[in-house]
């Protein structure tokens, strides 16, 4: 059986996992400390991973590590880490199964704010008029921040883990994001979606059909199904 390890955090370990899973899966070890139990669920649920292994511990056939000796400024993490073994495989795909739809609202908006780059792409003022069909999930202090920087009255709702998240994100018709964990979620299970990116990016991401770095009061009404006017 093949072994892989990833030993960096959530959103950069779910892009790696497209490399795992053409690779033809395997075992997964992971770090404990950058990558908490909130992914267990979640990866115990792809069919190319046989077993999760929290602690890093001797050789492994796939360091997916390898991935950061790759050219950030003119690829995607998703890219790094193919490169990083000389592979090529369709990246409008998705990599991430088993995850079944949970309708919590047909909007689903996740923003961190800032790490360590600022999204420039989206006009979060196309939002407005659509609060009641969204909701908002994120850490409280994130959450908080959203509220009066974006300046939109939409409530927050609570999530239980990884896999939690992504049902929520599937299960809605349009998911709102900044580039962070969620975006590799969207990005893995290639829903419909919008990014805020910073510069030099947005021609890197998203990958695939129904992808947007761009949003438009057109655009949300189209995959809301509404009628535009």
């Amino acid at each position: 059986m093949k072994t892989f390890k990833h030993s960096g955090g959530g959103g950069d370990m779910l892009y790696g996992l497209a490399t795992m899973f053409h690779l033809g899966g395997g075992k997964l070890f992971l770090n404990l400390d950058h990558l908490p139990k909130f992914y267990k669920t979640l990866l115990e649920k792809q069919p190319y991973i046989d077993e999760v292994i929290y602690g890093i511990k001797g050789k492994v056939d796939y360091d997916l590590d390898l991935f950061r000796q790759q050219n950030f400024y003119r690829f995607t993490i998703l890219e790094c880490h193919a490169m990083a073994f000389k592979l090529k495989f369709d990246f409008t795909k998705p990599w991430l199964f088993n995850i079944k739809p949970k309708h919590v609202a047909d909007i689903v908006i996740n923003d961190t704010g800032k790490l360590r780059w600022e999204g420039v792409t989206l006009d979060w003022e196309q939002l407005r008029g659509f609060e009641d069909r969204a909701v908002y999930i994120g850490l409280p202090h994130e959450y908080k921040n959203f509220c009066r920087d974006r300046n939109l009255n939409i409530p927050r709702v609570e999530i239980k883990n990884a896999l939690d998240f992504a049902r929520i994100i599937k299960g809605s018709k349009l998911y709102v994001c900044n580039q962070s964990t969620g975006l590799s979620l969207a990005e893995g299970m290639k829903v419909p979606r919008c990014a805020d990116l910073y510069l030099g990016r947005s021609k890197q991401y998203p990958k695939g059909e129904n992808g947007h770095y761009k949003i438009t009061k057109e655009l949300i009404k189209r995959y809301l199904n509404d009628n535009i006017t």
